[in-house]
């Protein structure tokens, strides 16, 4: 197996060339790369650190251990990008729970509003990533994450009595 070749942020520049586009990633000095993709290698535990770069076919082209050096501009791109290819809302609040046509229907507060969801089959579509913290996958492919269970409410704890 290859070793990851780490890049150096300072000599990585990212731009949107069109709003419907991919990324095009140019390498100093090396060559670019259209219709990029990042991924988080470590997206729950360190979402700061090592982001893979790769072309369209998802063939790795380098991973920066941070984005810090990158341009601003650059690195606003690649914010932006990352933060709506991972956007997982935190679940605050249960307000609803209830099982329907074999699915889970949840109706919660999120640090980025109010949302109701469906999640079939919890044991397949909830991961306990850490001990009381939850991601949880919505049938329409919606992230959640519960950060600590014991942190809820007396209700939404209840609520989550149902299901675990």
């Amino acid at each position: 197996m290859p070793e990851a070749r780490y890049l150096d942020p300072s000599k990585v520049l990212v731009a949107l060339p069109a709003q419907d586009s991919g990324a095009r990633v140019e390498i100093k000095d090396e060559y670019c790369v259209p219709n990029a993709q990042f991924r988080l290698l470590l997206p729950l535990s360190d979402p700061k650190t090592f982001v893979a770069i790769q072309d369209a076919k998802k063939n790795e082209i380098g991973v920066m251990r941070s984005l810090d050096g990158m341009e601003a501009p650059s690195r606003a791109v690649v914010e932006q990008i990352i933060d709506r290819q991972y956007f997982t809302p935190k679940v605050s609040k249960i307000n609803y729970l209830k099982g329907e046509a074999g699915m889970w229907h949840f109706k919660v507060e999120t640090s980025r509003g109010d949302a109701e969801y469906f999640v079939r089959n919890w044991r397949d579509s909830a991961h306990e990533i850490s001990a009381n913290r939850w991601l949880v996958h919505s049938v329409d492919g919606q992230r959640f994450e519960i950060p600590k269970v014991d942190d809820l409410d007396v209700q939404s704890q209840n609520l989550m009595d149902q299901l675990l």
